[in-house]
């Protein structure tokens, strides 16, 4: 049997646990503080930037609109329909010039059934749409369903309509000739 004797005036008490808990409660609260200043300061230094950025960029549209007023007193009223017109003309040539032929057959090769013959393909760009008008034969009506599935999967084609239909003798065998509309979304989009 064990006798435990204190011979102390006071007894003793073990406070170590609680010296721990407090520090490690102290180190928190320091820590936590010290980040905060830390985003605290970031945010402020993240603030004056945008504030400058803001400054610039309304001193460059101050800028623009002297500028823009400036041209436009400098240009004859009578002389802005036909800049317009010529600036209308401009565009549509630039979109032509952007549309890839070799493009639009690339992505007709890998999706056209076998057996469907092209006739004709008319592309016009309206609003900053292609639109393509197609003109084509096939041997049956399934062959021409393929095709049409093919190009509503298509990632570039939207909106298929087919237009007319009507049988037709092709090289002394009897075809079905059939005419599609249907826009055309290329990677690189045209502007009208």
């Amino acid at each position: 049997m064990r006798m435990s004797i204190n011979l102390a005036s006071r007894p003793f008490r073990n406070v170590a646990l609680f010296y721990f808990i407090f520090t490690m409660a102290v180190l928190v609260v320091v820590g936590l503080s010290f980040y905060n200043w830390l985003n605290y300061v970031h945010y402020v230094d993240n603030s004056r930037d945008i504030r400058e950025e803001i400054l610039q960029k309304e001193a460059a549209l101050r800028r623009q609109g002297h500028a823009f007023s400036y041209y436009e007193r400098a240009i004859e009223p009578g002389k802005v329909e036909e800049l317009r017109s010529y600036a209308d003309f401009i565009n549509r040539i630039i979109s032509r010039r952007k549309f890839s032929w070799t493009e639009l057959f690339n992505h007709f090769e890998s999706i056209i059934p076998p057996r469907i013959m092209m006739v004709s393909i008319t592309p016009t760009v309206e609003e900053g749409r292609i639109k393509i008008n197609l003109r084509l034969i096939g041997d049956g009506y399934q062959n021409i369903l393929d095709f049409i599935e093919n190009l509503e999967q298509s990632p570039v084609f939207f909106s298929v309509y087919p237009n007319t239909e009507g049988e037709k003798e092709h090289q002394g065998i009897k075809r079905i000739d059939f005419k599609l509309q249907l826009d055309y979304f290329p990677k690189i989009k045209v502007s009208e």
